[in-house]
This record gives C-alpha cells, sequence and structure tokens, in this order.
C-alpha cells in the first residue's frame, strides 16, 4: 500500500520593502522648508534692520559734526595758502618774549615730540600751572624787549616775540595764576619756557651728553 507524503503549504515570507539607495537626500518636507524660509527671512530682516540703524547713526553723527569752512586766504593761482585749520576751537595769543636761540631749539626739537609747536606750548604751559614751580623755587623771569633804541638807532637784543596759541580756558588760568603770583602774562609764559628748556626736555636730554675728549 503506497502511502503519499503529504505536503503542507508554507506561508510565503512578505518581501521586505526596497531601501532607498544610500547617498541620495530625501527632499524636505513642506513643514521643514517653511521652517527654513522663516528663519532665513527673520535673520534677513534682522541683518537690514542693524544696517538700517548703522546707518541712522552715522546720519546722525554727520549732523552733530561742525561744518569746518576752509579760512584760509587764497594764493594767485587758486589755492589755499597755509596749513589747513585742524581745530574746531578757536585758540587764543598770549605774547612773550624769549632768546632767540631757545625759540630756534624749540621750534627743532618739536617734530621728535609734538605735532606742532601749538600743541608743544599747549602741553608745556598746562604743565607749568600744574606742577606749580615757582612753588618749590623756581625764580620768575622778566623777559626783555625784542628791540632797543639808542641815540636814536633802532638795533635787536637777542630776543624774539613769540605768541603761543592757547584755548580760552588755559588762557584765563593762565591769566588767574599770574594775578595770583603778581607776574605778568609774558613773565608766566616765559618762565614756564625757561623751565622747560632746563629742566624737562634739556639739550643734554635730546642729544645725549657729550663725548668724552
Amino acid at each position: 500500500m503506497s502511502t503519499k507524503k503529504s505536503t503542507t503549504a508554507r506561508p510565503s515570507r512578505p518581501k521586505s520593502a526596497a531601501r532607498p539607495a544610500t547617498g541620495v537626500k530625501r527632499p524636505p518636507t513642506k513643514s521643514a522648508a517653511k521652517s527654513r524660509a522663516s528663519a532665513s527671512e527673520q535673520g534677513s530682516a534682522k541683518s537690514a534692520s542693524k544696517r538700517s540703524s548703522a546707518a541712522k547713526s552715522v546720519e546722525r553723527a554727520r549732523k552733530a559734526e561742525p561744518v569746518v569752512t576752509d579760512t584760509r586766504p587764497t594764493g594767485a593761482r587758486g589755492g589755499r595758502i597755509g596749513r589747513p585749520k585742524t581745530r574746531l576751537e578757536d585758540l587764543e595769543a598770549v605774547p612773550t618774549r624769549c632768546p632767540a636761540h631757545i625759540y630756534t631749539y624749540l621750534k627743532g626739537i618739536t617734530p621728535f615730540l609734538y605735532p606742532s609747536l601749538t600743541a608743544m606750548f599747549e602741553d608745556m604751559i598746562g604743565r607749568f600751572l600744574n606742577e606749580q614751580p615757582w612753588e618749590h623755587g623756581l625764580h620768575w623771569r622778566k623777559p626783555k624787549t625784542a628791540m632797543t633804541y639808542a641815540n636814536g638807532m633802532a638795533g635787536t637784543t637777542g630776543w624774539s616775540q613769540v605768541n603761543i596759541q592757547l584755548t580760552p580756558e588755559l588762557k584765563e588760568r593762565v591769566t588767574t595764576t599770574a594775578d595770583m603770583c603778581g607776574v605778568s602774562n609774558a613773565c608766566l609764559c616765559y618762565t614756564a619756557i625757561f623751565w622747560w628748556v632746563q629742566f624737562i626736555f634739556p639739550p643734554s636730554k635730546m642729544v645725549g651728553s657729550g663725548a668724552k675728549k
């Protein structure tokens, strides 16, 4: 008697879904694209706001700055004569006198220390008033005249006229201090020049000590 083997049908396995190929980016969803677009718009809006505020601040600064007009005289060829004005405030002159060789020395050392002779005089007078060396033994020195007359003939004394340009506030301090010390403005300024050359920037300090022979 022949026996037949019973065969039972095996259930078929579901086929696995096809995997996407590696290295291929999926397109962004609509929500991600919207969030990226909104972030980009916010960033551009912030940068535009910063540029606008910066432009406004620059414009306000330009309006606040006083306009400096060139008041230099005009030459024959139409060009301006002299150096352009670099200060917005007006300076006032305090006349004094000093030996010609001292004035020449001051003009000679100015390029190594200050941008201009006016800046040197401003620092000189300010430091002189602040340190008050006359309280520590410095004697007041009366300047001599630049011209002399003898037997009806005019001659020079070797002294130069010096007009020290100072700010109105510093000139007021010079006048107040000179009145308190019983000296003139010219005497105070010349004493400041002498103190400057003798103790602050003496020739030995500027050129070094002489070589020993």
